[in-house]
């Protein structure tokens, strides 16, 4: 559930982020150059003060999740960044994953590959970490790849695949059985919060969330479209 929140807030964010850019006029080709100086700005200046930020999150994913030094990240110099950035407490952990997600975004909206999938993981990584300093009864595997899957399960709808890309990537196949419940959690709790506008509506949990005792359900298999209506 908490991974399911936070996709809602990021997909909100990211909504008003691109309707930003688009208010600029950034989107157009004509004006590409601006549209990715504009994004290179916001992505190099977060990862100035906060170095765990940068690239896919793929490498980074570790060092996030067990909060080790930051000079265990393989591709940013100097490894603190401008400020000697640590992950010493849950307070930072929760700084690397907000500002993980504004990376994401603008990396997205200013038109730059990445997407994502591995840069959710390493967001996901930081809020469960975060989890940890304030639980410290949750076990720390536990709790990164639950948030992780959560929140990309809500947003790319790909439950099974993320819970078996995490666990055995990570090495931590023990963790399936709450890797999946977290993933399936989040995938019927944010089942109509559309992101990917060119993803196909699931008909197996349309079904699942409205079909009830008193309605009745029509499938048109011709067409593999759900007709619902309900009796009076």
């Amino acid at each position: 559930l908490v991974g399911a929140f936070i996709a809602f807030l990021f997909a909100k964010m990211h909504w008003n982020i691109m309707a930003q850019f688009q208010k600029y006029d950034l989107l157009r080709n004509e004006r590409a150059v601006y549209r990715a100086l504009t994004g290179a700005v916001a992505i190099v200046g977060i990862g100035m003060f906060i170095p765990h930020t940068m690239f896919w999150g793929e490498f980074e994913f570790q060092t996030i999740a067990t909060g080790s030094p930051a000079s265990t990240l393989e591709h940013v110099w100097p490894t603190s960044g401008a400020i000697g950035f640590e992950i010493d407490n849950g307070w930072k952990a929760l700084l690397v994953g907000i500002f993980k997600m504004i990376a994401i975004s603008v990396t997205v909206c200013g038109g730059y590959r990445g997407g994502f999938i591995f840069p959710f993981f390493s967001a996901g990584a930081a809020f469960g970490r975060a989890l940890t300093f304030i639980f410290p009864w949750m076990h720390l595997q536990i709790a990164t790849l639950c948030v992780a899957a959560a929140i990309n399960v809500a947003i790319t709808r790909t439950s099974l695949a993320t819970s078996l890309i995490l666990c055995y990537l990570s090495g931590e196949q023990m963790a399936m059985p709450a890797v999946l419940t977290a993933s399936l959690v989040s995938l019927f709790v944010t089942g109509y919060m559309p992101f990917i506008k060119t993803q196909i509506v699931r008909n197996d949990i349309d079904t699942s969330l409205f079909h009830a005792a008193d309605s009745g359900n029509e499938y048109d298999e011709s067409k593999g479209i759900q007709r619902r209506f309900f009796t009076a």
